[in-house]
């Protein structure tokens, strides 16, 4: 009874074993890098980096660059990826390919790439994806591209996942300053190199100041003299995007934070529905950098929305 027993668990062991092998093996989680909406399997030897919205692989002096953009911009991209288009960027396309996905549709072209005598190798993944447009795009030294083959990436290429939502958290944490207060405002688009869009309201598409927004950006540069900061910031406004009709209310220097700083209030029109509008931009220099702010809401609001607007001016610590 007991020898029965004994063969009994080790055929069942042993039948447990072979279900165990011929089940398929548990396909690799797309990874996503900090604050990118899009995500795939990356090839052996790559790993998530912090200096771009990518991967890396030092090793094979390679890299896969992470672009998101609006659902919109697909066709027209997919119309201008021609072999031509491709040829003024020295790249000659080897391998030009439809793919599929379960939720969109994509171009894959590959091919050497010679730019100013130096050689290399690029493929490039264009997709429309859950309604975003994802662009990816493989870089790589000419000789790499013996083991990161037009296959292995193409393989990459097919895991490449697009997520609805990225975490506030994760979007803040890649700017090279820290933002202790949003005053109720919440993020539509970050950036590594300081980049921040963030709007009022529950939509991230604005469009006609429906939603008051704000725009953060760092300059890069040698820090200006005092009598050359009202002359900084007032270029700096005169290329603010979207309005016209603009009669500057107040523009003075003032303290930001511990370092200098000017603002300039204006009142304008949005360029494309007229509607009045009521702008602010703060420009805060450093050493080697200067931040700046730029601020926007209807007329109506401003009374409301500037103290939030200085809030978040108020709440920046640089890194």
């Amino acid at each position: 009874m007991l020898l029965q027993h004994a063969m009994q668990r080790t055929i069942l062991g042993a039948l447990a074993a072979i279900i165990m092998m011929m089940a398929p093996a548990r396909a690799a989680d797309p990874v996503f890098p900090v604050a990118s909406r899009i995500g795939l399997v990356p090839p052996a030897g790559f790993a998530p980096t912090t200096r771009f919205a990518g991967f890396e692989n030092p090793q094979a002096s390679a890299a896969i660059l992470l672009v998101a953009m609006p659902g919109e911009a697909y066709p027209e991209l997919e119309k201008s990826l021609t072999n031509e288009m491709l040829k003024t960027r020295g790249i000659t396309v080897a391998t030009r390919e439809a793919m599929t996905f379960k939720d969109g549709k994509g171009i894959f072209v590959a091919g050497p790439k010679e730019l100013a005598g130096v050689k290399s190798y690029e493929s490039v993944l264009i997709a429309n994806i859950s309604g975003i447009t994802a662009i990816v795009s493989v870089q790589m030294i000419e000789a790499s591209h013996a083991t990161i083959s037009d296959a292995v990436v193409r393989d990459a290429f097919k895991t490449v996942t697009v997520r609805q939502q990225v975490p506030e958290s994760e979007q803040l944490a890649v700017l090279p300053y820290k933002i202790t207060d949003l005053s109720g405002f919440h993020v539509i688009r970050s950036g590594q190199d300081g980049t921040l869009y963030l709007t009022l309201g529950p939509k991230d598409v604005v469009t006609e100041v429906e939603q008051p927004f704000m725009i953060i950006g760092v300059v890069v540069g040698e820090a200006p003299k005092p009598e050359e900061r009202d002359k900084i910031a007032r270029l700096a406004f005169n290329s603010a995007p979207g309005i016209k009709d603009v009669k500057i209310v107040r523009a003075e220097p003032l303290r930001i934070g511990q370092g200098p700083g000017y603002e300039i209030v204006a009142e304008a029109k949005d360029a494309t529905s007229n509607t009045d509008v009521t702008t602010v931009q703060w420009t805060r220099f450093g050493q080697n950098a200067h931040l700046q702010m730029f601020g926007i809401a209807r007329r109506g609001a401003w009374n409301e929305v500037f103290p939030k607007l200085r809030a978040i001016r108020d709440n920046i610590e640089l890194r």
